[in-house]
Protein backbone atom coordinates (compact mmCIF):
# COMPACT_ATOMS: atom_id res chain seq x y z
CA UNK A 1 0.00 0.00 0.00
CA UNK A 2 1.24 3.14 -0.94
CA UNK A 3 1.74 6.05 1.58
CA UNK A 4 0.47 9.60 1.49
CA UNK A 5 2.42 12.09 1.69
CA UNK A 6 0.50 13.74 4.60
CA UNK A 7 -0.17 11.23 7.91
CA UNK A 8 -3.98 11.89 8.89
CA UNK A 9 -2.78 13.38 12.36
CA UNK A 10 -0.57 15.76 10.60
CA UNK A 11 -3.65 16.81 8.92
CA UNK A 12 -5.55 16.95 12.24
CA UNK A 13 -3.14 18.81 13.90
CA UNK A 14 -2.70 21.43 11.57
CA UNK A 15 -6.94 21.86 11.51
CA UNK A 16 -6.27 22.03 15.56
CA UNK A 17 -3.68 24.24 15.23
CA UNK A 18 -5.92 27.05 12.62
CA UNK A 19 -8.94 26.28 14.40
CA UNK A 20 -7.75 27.13 18.09
CA UNK A 21 -6.41 29.95 16.58
CA UNK A 22 -9.55 31.37 15.57
CA UNK A 23 -11.06 30.21 18.22
CA UNK A 24 -8.94 32.50 20.73
CA UNK A 25 -10.01 35.24 18.53
CA UNK A 26 -13.32 34.58 19.15
CA UNK A 27 -13.57 34.28 22.88
CA UNK A 28 -15.33 37.11 24.49
CA UNK A 29 -12.65 36.80 27.79
CA UNK A 30 -9.96 39.25 27.86
CA UNK A 31 -7.43 36.98 29.56
CA UNK A 32 -7.31 35.16 25.58
CA UNK A 33 -5.89 38.29 24.07
CA UNK A 34 -1.68 38.43 23.08
CA UNK A 35 -1.79 34.41 22.93
CA UNK A 36 -0.30 32.42 20.12
CA UNK A 37 -0.43 28.73 20.04
CA UNK A 38 2.90 27.67 19.19
CA UNK A 39 2.41 23.90 18.70
CA UNK A 40 0.25 21.26 19.30
CA UNK A 41 1.14 17.65 19.89
CA UNK A 42 -1.97 14.86 19.04
CA UNK A 43 -1.21 11.17 20.16
CA UNK A 44 -1.28 8.34 17.52
CA UNK A 45 -4.89 7.32 18.63
CA UNK A 46 -6.20 10.87 17.78
CA UNK A 47 -7.53 11.07 21.56
CA UNK A 48 -5.72 13.33 23.48
CA UNK A 49 -3.92 17.11 22.15
CA UNK A 50 -1.28 18.98 23.94
CA UNK A 51 -1.61 22.57 23.04
CA UNK A 52 1.55 24.70 23.47
CA UNK A 53 0.92 28.37 24.01
CA UNK A 54 2.68 32.00 24.75
CA UNK A 55 1.84 35.51 25.59
CA UNK A 56 3.00 38.43 25.84
CA UNK A 57 2.49 39.73 29.00
CA UNK A 58 4.67 36.63 31.51
CA UNK A 59 3.11 38.08 34.31
CA UNK A 60 -0.48 36.72 33.06
CA UNK A 61 0.62 33.29 32.68
CA UNK A 62 -1.57 32.20 35.85
CA UNK A 63 -4.59 33.85 34.03
CA UNK A 64 -4.32 32.45 30.89
CA UNK A 65 -3.63 29.15 32.29
CA UNK A 66 -6.82 29.58 34.55
CA UNK A 67 -8.89 30.93 31.58
CA UNK A 68 -7.70 27.90 29.44
CA UNK A 69 -8.95 25.48 32.19
CA UNK A 70 -12.33 27.46 32.99
CA UNK A 71 -13.15 27.47 28.66
CA UNK A 72 -11.60 23.40 27.81
CA UNK A 73 -14.81 22.33 27.58
CA UNK A 74 -16.52 25.03 25.29
CA UNK A 75 -12.99 24.41 23.01
CA UNK A 76 -13.28 20.80 22.67
CA UNK A 77 -17.38 21.28 22.07
CA UNK A 78 -16.41 23.51 19.21
CA UNK A 79 -13.47 21.66 17.76
CA UNK A 80 -15.52 18.15 18.35
CA UNK A 81 -18.62 20.21 15.82
CA UNK A 82 -16.12 20.64 13.52
CA UNK A 83 -13.88 17.41 13.27
CA UNK A 84 -15.81 14.38 12.15
CA UNK A 85 -13.47 11.79 14.64
CA UNK A 86 -15.35 8.81 16.17
CA UNK A 87 -14.07 10.04 19.64
CA UNK A 88 -13.77 13.88 20.81
CA UNK A 89 -10.69 15.05 21.46
CA UNK A 90 -9.22 15.60 25.16
CA UNK A 91 -7.22 18.90 24.85
CA UNK A 92 -5.03 20.05 27.25
CA UNK A 93 -3.39 23.23 27.74
CA UNK A 94 0.77 24.05 28.45
CA UNK A 95 2.49 26.79 28.66
CA UNK A 96 5.86 26.86 25.89
CA UNK A 97 8.70 27.08 27.88
CA UNK A 98 10.84 26.83 24.71
CA UNK A 99 11.05 30.31 23.85
CA UNK A 100 11.92 31.52 27.10
CA UNK A 101 15.10 29.18 27.03
CA UNK A 102 15.95 30.65 23.77
CA UNK A 103 15.23 34.21 24.26
CA UNK A 104 17.71 33.32 27.42
CA UNK A 105 19.99 31.48 25.35
CA UNK A 106 20.63 35.05 22.93
CA UNK A 107 20.48 37.05 26.09
CA UNK A 108 23.69 35.45 27.00
CA UNK A 109 25.31 34.91 23.82
CA UNK A 110 24.85 38.59 23.26
CA UNK A 111 26.36 39.45 26.87
CA UNK A 112 29.51 36.82 25.57
CA UNK A 113 29.75 39.05 23.00
CA UNK A 114 29.97 42.41 24.65
CA UNK A 115 32.62 40.85 27.02
CA UNK A 116 34.57 39.62 23.74
CA UNK A 117 34.41 43.69 22.61
CA UNK A 118 35.21 45.01 26.00
CA UNK A 119 37.88 42.82 27.00
CA UNK A 120 39.81 43.87 23.15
Amino acid sequence: MKKLPYARSDRIKKFLHRELAVLMSKLKDPRAEFITITEVKLSSDLRNATVYYTVVDKNNIENVKSMFESARGYIKSQIAKKLNLKNAIDIRFEYDKFLDGATNVLFLLDKIKEDEQSSK
